[in-house]
C-alpha cells in the first residue's frame, strides 16, 4: 500500500440504511475540517435535490464504459441496473491531501481494502428488516416492487458484514452518529470499539 499519513474510511449500509444522512452530518461537524468525501461516478438518473459533483458525478453509460476500458476505476459495480464506480484519480487527488471517506457497497469496500490494507471498513446495521422497509417507504423514491428487491439485496449486503472492521447499529440517529464520530474523529481501534450490535442480530437479519 502507498505510504500515506492520512486515513481512509469506507462506510456501507443496505439501501435505505442511513449512511448518506450520517455522512452528511459528519461533514457538518467542525471536526471534519481535514476530511473529504470521495464522490462516485454513476449512470443512474439524478433524483430531486441531487447535485453533480456533490452527490455523484453523473455520466452516460457510454462515458462510464469508456472509463472502464481505460481502467480508470478502483472498483465499479452494477446495482439495480445502474453503474457505480470509484475513480483512481478521485482517490489519488483527495487521499494525498486529507483523510478520505468513501460511501460504497460491500464489493467496493472489499476492493478498496485489497488496495489500501489499512482502510477502516464501517458497516451500518439496521435494527430490523421492518425498520429498513419503513425507511425505504418513507423516502418515497421506489416502487413496491423495487423496495422488495432492495430488501432482498439488503440481506446479501448484511451477510457480508463480516469483512468490516466496525459494525454500527443504526437504530437511533444520534447514537449512530456518536459511534461513527468515535471511529473517524477519535481514532478508536476496532478492538476498543464497543459495538451496540447484538451478537445474534446479523444472523436474524439474513435468515
Amino acid at each position: 500500500m502507498p505510504e500515506n499519513l492520512h486515513k481512509l474510511f469506507v462506510i456501507s449500509s443496505p439501501s435505505g440504511g442511513g449512511k448518506t444522512s450520517l455522512i452528511n452530518k459528519l461533514f457538518e461537524d467542525t471536526r471534519s475540517m481535514n476530511f473529504k468525501k470521495s464522490i462516485s461516478d454513476t449512470t443512474r438518473q439524478k433524483r430531486e435535490g441531487d447535485i453533480n459533483g456533490r452527490d455523484y458525478y453523473f455520466l452516460s453509460e457510454k462515458e462510464f464504459k469508456d472509463k472502464i476500458e481505460k481502467e480508470e476505476y478502483v472498483e465499479y459495480a452494477t446495482v439495480f441496473g445502474n453503474f457505480y464506480g470509484t475513480s483512481k484519480e478521485e482517490i489519488k487527488t483527495k487521499y494525498n491531501n486529507s483523510n478520505l471517506v468513501l460511501e460504497l457497497d460491500w464489493q467496493g469496500a472489499y476492493a478498496v481494502k485489497e488496495l489500501f490494507d489499512d482502510a477502516r471498513l464501517i458497516f451500518l446495521v439496521p435494527p430490523s428488516l421492518e425498520d429498513l422497509k419503513q425507511r425505504l417507504v418513507t423516502r418515497n423514491l421506489d416502487s413496491p416492487e423495487s423496495i422488495e428487491n432492495r430488501l432482498s439485496e439488503a440481506k446479501k449486503e448484511i451477510s457480508k458484514s463480516e469483512i468490516y472492521d466496525f459494525l454500527i447499529l443504526n437504530d437511533d440517529f444520534d447514537k449512530a452518529f456518536e459511534d461513527l464520530s468515535q471511529i473517524l474523529f477519535e481514532s478508536i481501534s476496532a478492538l476498543d470499539f464497543d459495538s451496540r450490535v447484538p451478537k445474534d442480530l446479523i444472523k436474524r437479519l439474513v435468515e
